[in-house]
Protein backbone atom coordinates (compact mmCIF):
# COMPACT_ATOMS: atom_id res chain seq x y z
CA UNK A 1 0.00 0.00 0.00
CA UNK A 2 2.82 2.15 0.86
CA UNK A 3 4.75 1.41 -2.71
CA UNK A 4 1.33 2.28 -4.42
CA UNK A 5 1.28 5.45 -2.55
CA UNK A 6 4.91 6.47 -3.22
CA UNK A 7 4.10 5.26 -6.56
CA UNK A 8 1.11 7.88 -6.84
CA UNK A 9 3.34 10.72 -5.31
CA UNK A 10 5.83 10.35 -8.22
CA UNK A 11 3.26 9.96 -10.93
CA UNK A 12 1.82 13.43 -9.78
CA UNK A 13 4.92 15.03 -9.99
CA UNK A 14 6.05 13.87 -13.47
CA UNK A 15 3.13 14.78 -14.82
CA UNK A 16 2.63 18.31 -13.38
CA UNK A 17 6.41 19.49 -13.95
CA UNK A 18 5.45 18.01 -17.27
CA UNK A 19 2.17 20.85 -17.21
CA UNK A 20 4.43 23.68 -16.22
CA UNK A 21 7.19 22.36 -18.36
CA UNK A 22 5.08 22.98 -21.90
CA UNK A 23 6.73 26.16 -23.35
CA UNK A 24 6.21 27.15 -27.16
CA UNK A 25 8.98 24.80 -28.39
CA UNK A 26 7.83 21.81 -27.14
CA UNK A 27 4.46 22.42 -28.40
CA UNK A 28 5.86 22.87 -31.93
CA UNK A 29 7.76 19.75 -31.48
CA UNK A 30 4.83 17.93 -30.56
CA UNK A 31 3.01 18.84 -33.78
CA UNK A 32 6.48 17.92 -35.72
CA UNK A 33 6.21 14.68 -34.84
CA UNK A 34 2.62 13.87 -36.43
CA UNK A 35 2.42 12.85 -39.57
CA UNK A 36 0.88 14.33 -42.48
CA UNK A 37 2.51 17.87 -41.15
CA UNK A 38 5.95 19.13 -41.76
CA UNK A 39 7.03 22.35 -40.49
CA UNK A 40 8.74 24.90 -43.18
CA UNK A 41 9.70 28.28 -43.75
CA UNK A 42 11.07 30.77 -41.32
CA UNK A 43 10.65 30.19 -37.37
CA UNK A 44 10.52 33.31 -35.21
CA UNK A 45 10.62 33.48 -31.72
CA UNK A 46 9.81 36.71 -29.65
CA UNK A 47 9.41 37.46 -25.41
CA UNK A 48 7.87 40.37 -24.10
CA UNK A 49 11.11 42.41 -24.51
CA UNK A 50 10.51 42.88 -28.23
CA UNK A 51 6.97 41.69 -28.98
CA UNK A 52 6.43 44.50 -30.72
CA UNK A 53 8.62 43.35 -33.65
CA UNK A 54 5.91 40.85 -34.06
CA UNK A 55 3.22 43.09 -33.91
CA UNK A 56 3.30 46.82 -33.22
CA UNK A 57 -0.58 47.40 -33.09
CA UNK A 58 -0.68 44.36 -30.64
CA UNK A 59 2.58 44.79 -28.82
CA UNK A 60 0.52 47.29 -25.93
CA UNK A 61 -2.50 44.43 -25.31
CA UNK A 62 0.24 41.49 -25.19
CA UNK A 63 2.19 43.64 -22.19
CA UNK A 64 -1.24 44.22 -20.39
CA UNK A 65 -2.04 40.75 -20.36
CA UNK A 66 1.22 39.66 -19.22
CA UNK A 67 2.48 37.97 -22.29
CA UNK A 68 5.46 35.24 -21.90
CA UNK A 69 6.67 34.84 -25.59
CA UNK A 70 5.09 34.87 -29.51
CA UNK A 71 6.20 32.12 -31.36
CA UNK A 72 5.42 31.82 -35.28
CA UNK A 73 5.72 28.50 -37.17
CA UNK A 74 4.81 27.38 -40.78
CA UNK A 75 3.13 23.59 -41.72
CA UNK A 76 2.72 21.87 -44.71
CA UNK A 77 -0.23 19.35 -44.67
CA UNK A 78 -2.63 17.42 -47.46
CA UNK A 79 -4.71 21.08 -47.26
CA UNK A 80 -1.72 23.22 -47.89
CA UNK A 81 0.15 25.70 -45.63
CA UNK A 82 -0.68 27.09 -42.47
CA UNK A 83 0.89 30.02 -40.41
CA UNK A 84 0.54 29.55 -36.75
CA UNK A 85 1.35 32.21 -34.06
CA UNK A 86 1.48 30.59 -30.48
CA UNK A 87 0.79 33.58 -28.05
CA UNK A 88 1.97 32.11 -24.33
CA UNK A 89 0.40 34.11 -21.26
CA UNK A 90 1.56 33.79 -17.65
CA UNK A 91 -1.96 32.24 -16.38
CA UNK A 92 -5.21 31.48 -18.36
CA UNK A 93 -7.03 34.39 -17.60
CA UNK A 94 -4.98 36.47 -18.83
CA UNK A 95 -4.98 34.63 -22.13
CA UNK A 96 -8.71 34.82 -22.13
CA UNK A 97 -8.42 38.68 -21.77
CA UNK A 98 -6.23 38.89 -24.88
CA UNK A 99 -8.04 36.62 -26.55
CA UNK A 100 -12.38 38.14 -26.10
CA UNK A 101 -10.30 41.94 -26.53
CA UNK A 102 -8.62 40.53 -30.30
CA UNK A 103 -12.09 39.01 -30.98
CA UNK A 104 -13.80 42.22 -30.87
CA UNK A 105 -11.41 43.92 -32.20
CA UNK A 106 -11.50 41.87 -35.85
CA UNK A 107 -15.10 41.51 -35.06
CA UNK A 108 -15.16 37.32 -35.68
CA UNK A 109 -17.74 35.06 -35.40
CA UNK A 110 -17.24 31.73 -34.00
CA UNK A 111 -16.58 29.20 -36.44
CA UNK A 112 -18.99 26.75 -35.58
CA UNK A 113 -15.81 23.45 -34.90
CA UNK A 114 -15.48 22.24 -30.91
CA UNK A 115 -11.63 23.71 -31.07
CA UNK A 116 -10.04 25.08 -28.16
CA UNK A 117 -11.71 26.22 -25.47
CA UNK A 118 -13.08 29.29 -27.25
CA UNK A 119 -12.55 30.24 -30.82
CA UNK A 120 -13.69 32.54 -33.75
CA UNK A 121 -12.70 32.87 -37.29
CA UNK A 122 -11.70 36.14 -39.60
CA UNK A 123 -11.49 35.69 -43.05
CA UNK A 124 -8.69 33.20 -43.77
CA UNK A 125 -7.19 33.38 -40.00
CA UNK A 126 -8.53 31.21 -37.63
CA UNK A 127 -8.29 32.13 -33.50
CA UNK A 128 -8.60 29.74 -30.42
CA UNK A 129 -8.11 29.98 -26.98
CA UNK A 130 -7.02 27.04 -24.67
CA UNK A 131 -4.84 26.78 -21.33
CA UNK A 132 -3.07 29.62 -21.31
CA UNK A 133 -2.56 29.46 -24.67
CA UNK A 134 -4.19 32.11 -27.69
CA UNK A 135 -3.36 30.43 -31.12
CA UNK A 136 -4.01 31.88 -34.57
CA UNK A 137 -3.72 30.40 -37.88
CA UNK A 138 -3.82 31.87 -41.07
CA UNK A 139 -4.29 30.13 -44.37
CA UNK A 140 -6.88 27.77 -46.38
CA UNK A 141 -10.23 26.81 -43.77
CA UNK A 142 -9.61 22.81 -44.12
CA UNK A 143 -5.94 22.97 -43.31
CA UNK A 144 -6.47 25.94 -40.29
CA UNK A 145 -9.39 23.43 -39.00
CA UNK A 146 -7.04 20.10 -39.03
CA UNK A 147 -4.17 21.44 -37.29
CA UNK A 148 -6.54 23.48 -34.96
CA UNK A 149 -7.44 19.95 -33.98
CA UNK A 150 -4.46 18.90 -33.52
CA UNK A 151 -2.57 21.56 -31.66
CA UNK A 152 -5.64 21.19 -29.35
CA UNK A 153 -5.18 18.12 -28.24
CA UNK A 154 -1.46 19.03 -27.87
CA UNK A 155 -1.90 21.38 -25.44
CA UNK A 156 -2.18 20.94 -21.74
CA UNK A 157 -3.64 22.88 -18.64
CA UNK A 158 -6.71 24.25 -16.96
CA UNK A 159 -8.54 26.95 -19.30
CA UNK A 160 -10.24 28.99 -16.56
CA UNK A 161 -11.90 32.11 -17.14
CA UNK A 162 -11.33 35.47 -14.86
CA UNK A 163 -13.09 35.34 -11.51
CA UNK A 164 -15.14 38.88 -12.87
CA UNK A 165 -16.34 37.03 -15.42
CA UNK A 166 -18.27 34.85 -12.86
CA UNK A 167 -20.68 38.26 -12.27
CA UNK A 168 -21.32 38.72 -15.75
CA UNK A 169 -25.21 37.24 -16.22
CA UNK A 170 -26.25 34.78 -18.36
CA UNK A 171 -30.13 35.29 -19.22
CA UNK A 172 -30.28 36.74 -22.40
CA UNK A 173 -26.51 37.08 -22.55
CA UNK A 174 -24.80 37.92 -26.53
CA UNK A 175 -22.41 34.60 -27.04
CA UNK A 176 -19.35 35.83 -27.88
CA UNK A 177 -19.70 39.11 -26.92
CA UNK A 178 -18.01 38.49 -23.50
CA UNK A 179 -14.43 40.70 -22.63
CA UNK A 180 -11.98 40.82 -20.30
CA UNK A 181 -10.57 44.04 -20.02
CA UNK A 182 -7.70 45.73 -17.99
CA UNK A 183 -6.86 48.83 -19.67
CA UNK A 184 -8.64 51.68 -20.28
CA UNK A 185 -7.97 51.85 -24.42
CA UNK A 186 -10.24 48.33 -24.58
CA UNK A 187 -13.03 50.00 -23.12
CA UNK A 188 -15.85 50.01 -25.32
CA UNK A 189 -17.47 53.77 -26.37
CA UNK A 190 -20.07 54.55 -23.51
CA UNK A 191 -22.02 57.74 -24.06
CA UNK A 192 -20.97 60.26 -21.08
CA UNK A 193 -18.19 58.03 -20.17
CA UNK A 194 -14.69 58.54 -20.36
CA UNK A 195 -12.61 55.15 -19.87
CA UNK A 196 -9.51 57.05 -18.11
CA UNK A 197 -11.49 57.97 -15.29
CA UNK A 198 -12.80 54.12 -14.59
CA UNK A 199 -9.57 53.84 -12.79
CA UNK A 200 -7.35 51.52 -14.00
CA UNK A 201 -4.25 52.86 -12.98
CA UNK A 202 -5.54 51.97 -9.58
CA UNK A 203 -5.63 48.13 -10.51
CA UNK A 204 -9.62 47.64 -11.56
CA UNK A 205 -10.35 45.25 -13.47
CA UNK A 206 -13.17 45.36 -15.78
CA UNK A 207 -16.19 43.03 -17.60
CA UNK A 208 -18.24 43.61 -20.87
CA UNK A 209 -20.84 41.97 -22.77
CA UNK A 210 -23.75 42.50 -24.59
CA UNK A 211 -27.25 41.78 -24.19
CA UNK A 212 -30.47 41.10 -26.26
CA UNK A 213 -33.68 42.28 -24.42
CA UNK A 214 -37.43 43.19 -26.16
CA UNK A 215 -35.46 43.26 -29.28
CA UNK A 216 -32.90 45.97 -28.20
CA UNK A 217 -29.12 45.73 -27.44
CA UNK A 218 -28.13 46.43 -24.11
CA UNK A 219 -24.50 46.87 -22.78
CA UNK A 220 -23.14 45.92 -19.36
CA UNK A 221 -19.72 47.04 -17.85
CA UNK A 222 -18.43 45.12 -14.96
CA UNK A 223 -15.89 47.16 -12.56
CA UNK A 224 -13.91 45.52 -9.82
CA UNK A 225 -11.65 47.44 -7.97
CA UNK A 226 -9.56 46.84 -4.50
CA UNK A 227 -11.58 48.37 -2.29
CA UNK A 228 -14.75 49.11 -1.90
CA UNK A 229 -14.21 52.62 -0.92
CA UNK A 230 -12.09 53.03 -4.34
CA UNK A 231 -15.20 51.85 -5.86
CA UNK A 232 -17.61 54.55 -4.40
CA UNK A 233 -15.27 57.68 -5.17
CA UNK A 234 -15.02 56.32 -8.66
CA UNK A 235 -18.96 55.69 -8.76
CA UNK A 236 -19.33 58.95 -7.15
CA UNK A 237 -16.92 60.98 -10.20
CA UNK A 238 -18.99 58.98 -12.93
CA UNK A 239 -22.58 60.30 -11.42
CA UNK A 240 -20.71 63.74 -11.26
CA UNK A 241 -19.54 63.40 -14.92
CA UNK A 242 -22.51 61.45 -16.52
CA UNK A 243 -25.69 62.21 -14.52
CA UNK A 244 -27.71 60.14 -17.12
CA UNK A 245 -25.69 57.05 -16.14
CA UNK A 246 -27.40 57.38 -12.34
CA UNK A 247 -30.19 55.47 -12.87
CA UNK A 248 -28.30 52.76 -14.96
CA UNK A 249 -25.57 51.59 -12.51
CA UNK A 250 -25.16 49.48 -9.11
CA UNK A 251 -22.96 49.46 -6.82
CA UNK A 252 -22.20 46.40 -4.43
CA UNK A 253 -18.91 46.70 -2.54
CA UNK A 254 -16.08 47.22 -4.73
CA UNK A 255 -18.25 45.67 -7.55
CA UNK A 256 -19.70 48.39 -9.50
CA UNK A 257 -22.39 47.78 -12.43
CA UNK A 258 -23.42 50.12 -15.45
CA UNK A 259 -26.01 49.42 -17.83
CA UNK A 260 -25.92 51.33 -21.26
CA UNK A 261 -26.81 51.70 -24.94
CA UNK A 262 -30.76 51.88 -24.05
CA UNK A 263 -33.34 53.80 -22.28
CA UNK A 264 -35.95 50.96 -21.90
CA UNK A 265 -36.26 50.81 -17.61
CA UNK A 266 -37.25 47.23 -17.49
CA UNK A 267 -34.64 46.26 -19.50
CA UNK A 268 -31.91 48.31 -17.06
CA UNK A 269 -33.63 46.74 -13.90
CA UNK A 270 -33.84 43.20 -15.53
CA UNK A 271 -29.95 42.95 -16.11
CA UNK A 272 -28.71 45.17 -12.99
CA UNK A 273 -30.66 42.64 -10.76
CA UNK A 274 -29.20 39.69 -11.82
CA UNK A 275 -25.36 41.44 -10.98
CA UNK A 276 -24.32 40.09 -7.47
CA UNK A 277 -21.63 40.01 -5.51
CA UNK A 278 -21.05 38.11 -1.88
CA UNK A 279 -17.86 39.51 0.31
CA UNK A 280 -16.15 36.82 2.52
CA UNK A 281 -14.12 38.60 5.25
CA UNK A 282 -11.86 36.49 8.07
CA UNK A 283 -10.85 38.66 11.04
CA UNK A 284 -8.05 37.79 13.04
CA UNK A 285 -7.98 39.91 16.41
CA UNK A 286 -4.23 41.08 17.25
CA UNK A 287 -2.14 39.17 19.13
CA UNK A 288 -1.36 40.78 23.31
CA UNK A 289 1.46 42.52 23.25
CA UNK A 290 4.17 41.02 26.09
CA UNK A 291 5.98 43.88 27.07
CA UNK A 292 8.13 43.57 30.77
CA UNK A 293 5.81 45.33 32.77
CA UNK A 294 2.93 43.40 31.70
CA UNK A 295 5.04 40.19 32.53
CA UNK A 296 6.09 41.19 35.51
CA UNK A 297 2.93 42.19 37.22
CA UNK A 298 1.75 38.62 36.20
CA UNK A 299 4.89 36.31 37.65
CA UNK A 300 3.82 38.61 41.57
CA UNK A 301 0.49 37.77 40.57
CA UNK A 302 0.84 34.15 40.39
CA UNK A 303 3.51 34.62 43.07
CA UNK A 304 1.24 36.04 45.19
CA UNK A 305 -1.93 33.37 44.61
CA UNK A 306 1.26 30.46 45.28
CA UNK A 307 1.76 32.23 49.00
CA UNK A 308 -1.34 32.70 49.95
CA UNK A 309 -2.53 29.21 49.20
CA UNK A 310 0.66 28.23 51.00
CA UNK A 311 -0.65 29.96 54.25
CA UNK A 312 -4.46 28.51 53.95
CA UNK A 313 -2.60 24.93 53.73
CA UNK A 314 -0.39 26.05 56.99
CA UNK A 315 -3.60 27.43 59.17
CA UNK A 316 -5.53 24.66 58.28
CA UNK A 317 -3.14 21.86 59.23
CA UNK A 318 -1.94 23.92 62.25
CA UNK A 319 -4.96 23.87 63.35
CA UNK A 320 -6.17 20.31 63.05
CA UNK A 321 -3.04 19.07 64.56
CA UNK A 322 -3.93 21.39 67.92
CA UNK A 323 -7.46 20.54 67.88
CA UNK A 324 -6.62 16.92 68.03
CA UNK A 325 -4.01 17.49 70.39
CA UNK A 326 -6.76 19.16 72.47
CA UNK A 327 -9.46 16.79 71.90
CA UNK A 328 -7.29 13.63 72.31
CA UNK A 329 -4.13 14.10 74.31
CA UNK A 330 -1.53 11.51 74.43
CA UNK A 331 -3.35 9.57 70.90
CA UNK A 332 -2.77 10.90 67.96
CA UNK A 333 -0.01 14.06 68.26
CA UNK A 334 2.16 14.63 71.71
CA UNK A 335 2.65 11.11 72.89
CA UNK A 336 6.07 10.66 75.25
CA UNK A 337 7.31 8.24 73.35
CA UNK A 338 7.37 9.89 70.20
CA UNK A 339 9.72 12.69 69.18
CA UNK A 340 7.56 15.29 67.62
CA UNK A 341 10.46 17.10 66.06
CA UNK A 342 13.96 16.47 64.96
CA UNK A 343 16.48 17.76 67.39
CA UNK A 344 20.06 18.64 66.85
CA UNK A 345 21.10 18.60 70.37
CA UNK A 346 24.43 21.23 69.65
CA UNK A 347 24.27 21.84 73.88
CA UNK A 348 25.62 18.36 74.31
CA UNK A 349 29.12 17.45 75.23
CA UNK A 350 31.22 15.56 72.74
CA UNK A 351 31.48 11.31 73.33
CA UNK A 352 34.28 10.11 71.74
CA UNK A 353 34.02 6.54 71.11
CA UNK A 354 37.27 4.61 69.87
CA UNK A 355 36.93 1.25 67.73
CA UNK A 356 38.80 -1.57 69.09
CA UNK A 357 41.15 -3.87 66.68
Amino acid sequence: MIQNGLRSIVVLFLVSGAVLAQDREALVQSVNSIPGWTATGNTADYNESNVDKFDAKLASNLHDYGIHGVREQSWRGASGTVRAAFFQFQVASDAYGFFTVLRKSQRGSSSGSPVGTENFRTRNRLYFWQANYVVQLEGDSRGTEALARTLSEKIVGRSQRPPLESHLPSTNLVAGSEMYILNEGDVPAIDGLTPSSLGFEVSAEAAFAEYQLNGKTAHLLLLLYPTQQLAKKFADQINTTAPQLRASQKRIGPLLAIVSGTSDDSAIHSILNQVHYESRVTWNEPQPGLGLGPIIVTVFTFIGILLALCVIVGITLGGMRALMKLRYPNRAFGRPEDAEIIQLKLDQGLTRKHLSD
